[in-house]
C-alpha cells in the first residue's frame, strides 16, 4: 500500500511540473531571482557610497546649488528654473565631486555584470556625463541642465522597465518550456514506472500466497475423516 502511494504520488509531482508545498523551481525562476538579488545588492552598496560621499559639505553643496536631488527636494522649482550658469565656484565643486560620483557609479555597473540592466545604467550615466561637460564649459544654464536630468531620468525609467518587461517574456517562455519538457519526460517514462510497479505488485502477491500456503501446511489437522465404500454407498466418519 505504501509503495502504491509512493508511485501515484511521484508520477503526480512530475505530470503537474513538480508543483507541490515546494515547488520545484525551474532554472528561469532560479535567473529572475538571481537578476533580482543582484539590482538590490547594487543599489545598496551605491546608496552608502553616495550617503558617506554627502557627509562631506562641498558634495552636499551639488545638491544644494546645482542638481534637484529627489522629486520632493524643497529647492526643486528653485534649481529647475534658474537661468543662470553655474559659478566659477560651482564648477571647481562639481569636477572635484564628479570623480566621487564615478567612484560611487563603478558599485552600481559592476552590480549588474551579466544582467542587461548594466547597459540602461551605463546608457543613463553618459547621458548625465554629457550634462556635467556642458555645465563645465559652461554652455548651459543650471536651471537646463535639472530639465535634461530629469528627462534623462525619464527616459532612464522606461527603458529599465522595458528591459524588465522583456526579460519576464523570455523567462516565461523559458519556464513554460522547462515545465512541457518535464512533463513530456513524465510520459515518456510513465509505461516503465508502471511496468516496474505492475512487477513489484505481482512480487508481493506471490509472497503473500506463499507465506499464506505455509501458514496451512504448518497447521497441525486435528480432524481425521476415514471413508468406506460398500457397492454404491461411500459412508465417511470424522473424528
Amino acid at each position: 500500500m505504501q509503495n502504491n502511494f509512493i508511485f501515484i504520488f511521484g508520477i503526480g509531482i512530475i505530470l503537474s511540473g513538480c508543483q507541490t508545498t515546494e515547488p520545484h523551481k525551474s532554472q528561469a525562476q532560479f535567473e529572475q531571482e538571481r537578476i533580482k538579488s543582484q539590482i538590490s545588492s547594487a543599489n545598496a552598496k551605491t546608496k552608502a557610497c553616495l550617503d558617506d560621499a554627502e557627509k562631506d559639505k562641498n558634495f552636499q553643496r551639488i545638491y544644494e546649488e546645482i542638481f534637484v536631488k529627489t522629486e520632493t527636494s524643497p529647492n526643486k522649482f528653485t534649481l529647475l528654473t534658474n537661468s543662470e550658469k553655474p559659478s566659477n565656484e560651482q564648477i571647481e565643486i562639481l569636477k572635484q565631486s564628479i570623480p566621487i560620483i564615478i567612484n560611487c557609479r563603478r558599485l552600481m555597473i559592476d552590480g549588474l555584470s551579466g544582467t542587461p540592466f548594466q547597459t540602461v545604467k551605463l546608457k543613463s550615466y553618459n547621458m548625465a556625463d554629457a550634462t556635467y561637460i556642458k555645465l563645465i564649459k559652461g554652455e548651459i544654464s543650471i536651471g537646463e541642465a535639472n530639465q535634461e536630468r530629469l528627462k534623462a531620468n525619464a527616459q532612464s525609467a522606461i527603458e529599465w522597465s522595458n528591459t524588465w518587461t522583456d526579460i519576464d517574456n523570455r523567462l516565461r517562455a523559458m519556464h513554460n518550456s522547462e515545465i512541457e519538457g518535464m512533463r513530456q519526460q513524465a510520459y515518456s517514462i510513465l509505461p516503465l514506472l508502471m511496468q516496474q510497479q505492475q512487477n513489484e505488485q505481482t512480487r508481493q502477491q506471490n509472497l503473500y500466497q506463499q507465506q499464506i500456503q505455509n501458514i496451512i501446511n504448518n497447521t497441525p489437522s486435528t480432524v481425521r475423516t476415514n471413508c468406506t465404500t460398500y457397492g454404491n454407498q461411500t459412508n465417511c466418519t470424522s473424528r
